[in-house]
């Protein structure tokens, strides 16, 4: 070992001379814990951040310090677990409350990582003098550790969106260097609690998560991800010689995440570390294939679905740059969020009941009739047409009803779907957004204390500029929260129209399930993109045929490649089904039915 390492760690002096919450010793450490009130958080927290921040500045031997740390640490993780309870899934300018929580949980995780930062750089210091334990092992377990708690503040900086505080990077960097320099990150630590086997599958676990666009995924899906690198890590080739695929690269001196190999500039310093993910994302691959669209578990509470494997695997598979140039704007903007609410902006403000049923039923119950033909809805005209959009002259095709097979409760639940007190404007508010630049592909807006903070990114919003008439269609992408207190929300536009319909699943051996809200995206040819079909998160999947429609038009399609997924909607390519009425009128046998305009004429 070399004890003569300059580490860049901020540490406290070690000059308490106050009274401590107990004697300095084990055992009284021991008697200590078992009177702390682990049901009452605030206080469970107050006397747990008092007792880490006096051992910290006490003078004390490494292996008695980490003896003590260790008869804290149940006790420290069910506090870190209580206050995440507090301050996660809460609204995007978060109420005073949940931000003391997440403070106070900020403090306790930093005052555990600087305990064990102790432990090891003095085992390695004092290593003459240990008697009880090997001086590796105790060094080891101490960084170890230490890297765990630190790795927790990067996962919750990404959770809540928040930039990393000053040398929160650093801190993670330099507690693996230290290590590095004593050749201990590649031996098996005895107890890895919930970080990785090893000291460098430990620190991976937390660098991975700035490599995988953590800005475009909540909160739950950067715990599973953070499991889920706990094993995966493993696969990651990290060393100090690339290997020719090394996709990342980050500086151990730096206070940075690691960034693209590519985009690295300078000669790479001793401190540079290359990150090549290669046989991880191959494992990935496999992982997707043999899973067959099913949800890799890790235990009861931890899950990673699918779609958030391919983000992985796209994430650091290859690198990915923003594809146009943003320009400041201050346009107003208008948006709608959520599936249910851009559905019903997009439908002309018709409720979804109103959409699917023909409203001249009895006592407020639809009444649909089965005797109406419908055209097909689902030409190829191009959407970018709609400034000529001229007179479509395709086939017009006749199909079945959609709810002609609904029984009355059905009919009847969709009309109390929505039901509310509250005006149906209330319901599905429209708010007025603050530009902070655009582009092409999308829009940047700067959220405020006025704006819903429930919203998530993934979830799909309809907007509207001031001189447009038709509802855009775009998805958050990302959001961050500013050191300024600003919160930045980025939005991906998907489609430039979009056309609300009911879909109904067609189940073998039952009726048709009840219809569910989504939305048709029409083809794009000046850019080669295909219609798709906006759909709930869940119950929709490749090959499942749908009867697609509203009161007066329907027909049957089938969904071909998921092309996407959020934890609020999937989107498929799909095609159309020819029925029985298709065939007869396309072989001169049949007729098809109506002198009606296609909608695509007015697209």
């Amino acid at each position: 070992m070399d004890d003569h390492t300059t580490v860049k760690l901020l540490l406290p002096r070690q000059d308490f001379a106050g009274e401590p919450l107990f004697e300095p010793t084990a055992d009284a450490a021991t008697d200590w814990v078992q009177n702390l009130p682990v049901t009452n958080t605030n206080s469970l927290v107050q006397q747990l951040s008092q007792a880490l921040g006096d051992l910290n500045r006490m003078k004390l031997p490494p292996e008695l310090r980490f003896n003590i740390l260790a008869t804290l640490l149940p006790n420290l993780q069910i506090a870190v677990l209580n206050l995440s309870k507090r301050f996660l899934n809460q609204p995007l300018i978060m109420p005073e409350e949940p931000r003391r929580m997440a403070e106070l949980s900020d403090k306790l995780l930093t005052l555990a990582t600087t305990s064990y930062t102790i432990v090891g750089i003095e085992a390695i210091q004092q290593r003459d003098a240990i008697r009880k334990m090997n001086p590796a092992r105790l060094t080891c377990e101490a960084l170890q550790r230490a890297l765990l708690f630190s790795g927790r503040k990067v996962l919750q900086n990404f959770q809540l969106h928040q930039p990393m505080s000053v040398h929160g990077w650093q801190t993670l960097h330099q507690l693996y260097a230290l290590a590095d320099s004593q050749r201990l990150v590649d031996l098996p630590v005895p107890e890895p609690l919930s970080g990785g086997n090893t000291i460098k599958a430990t620190y991976l676990q937390a660098l991975l998560l700035g490599c995988c666009k953590a800005n475009q995924l909540r909160h739950t899906d950067l715990s599973a991800l953070y499991r889920g690198f706990q094993q995966w890590s493993e696969r990651v080739h990290f060393a100090a010689q690339g290997t020719g695929n090394d996709l990342f690269v980050v500086d151990l001196d730096s206070d940075q995440a690691a960034m693209y190999a590519a985009l690295f500039r300078g000669e790479p310093g001793p401190g540079c570390r290359y990150i090549d993910t290669t046989a991880l994302v191959e494992h990935l691959t496999e992982l997707k294939e043999e899973a067959g669209g099913s949800d890799i578990n890790f235990d009861k509470n931890t899950h990673v679905p699918i779609t958030l494997l391919e983000h992985l695997i796209a994430s650091l598979g290859s690198m990915s740059l923003r594809n146009f140039k943003r320009s400041r704007s201050d346009n107003a903007l208008r948006m709608c969020i959520g599936l249910h609410s851009t559905h019903f902006h997009v439908a002309g403000e018709r409720l979804f009941e109103e959409l699917v049923c023909n409203t001249t039923g009895i006592d407020g119950v639809a009444d649909v009739s089965a005797e109406n033909p419908f055209l097909n809805p689902l030409s190829q005209a191009d959407v970018w047409q709609m400034a000529n959009p001229g007179d479509y002259t395709g086939d017009l095709k006749l199909v079945p009803n959609l709810l002609v097979d609904l029984d009355s409760t059905t009919k009847a639940r969709l009309f109390q779907e929505n039901a509310s007190d509250l005006p149906v404007a209330q319901r599905y508010p429209i708010f007025e957004a603050k530009l902070a630049d655009s582009s092409p592909g999308g829009y940047c807006l700067e959220w405020t204390a006025e704006l819903p903070g429930d919203i998530k990114a993934g979830d799909i919003v309809g907007l509207k500029e001031e001189d447009h008439n038709e509802w855009v269609i775009a998805v958050i992408r990302w959001v961050s929260r500013l050191s300024n207190a600003r919160t930045l929300i980025g939005l991906e536009l998907l489609s430039p129209r979009a056309i609300a319909y009911g879909a109904s699943i067609h189940k073998k051996g039952e009726d048709k399930a009840p219809p569910m809200r989504v939305l048709m995206l029409p083809e794009i040819k000046v850019v080669g993109q295909p219609q798709t079909l906006i759909t709930p998160r869940t119950g929709f999947k490749e090959r499942q045929k749908i009867t697609l429609g509203t009161s007066s038009e329907a027909c049957s399609i089938q969904l071909l490649r998921h092309i996407a997924s959020t934890g609020s909607f999937s989107q498929f390519e799909f095609c159309q089904i020819k029925e029985l009425g298709d065939v007869l009128a396309d072989s001169g046998q049949g007729q098809a039915g109506g002198e009606f305009d296609s909608l695509w004429s007015n697209i």
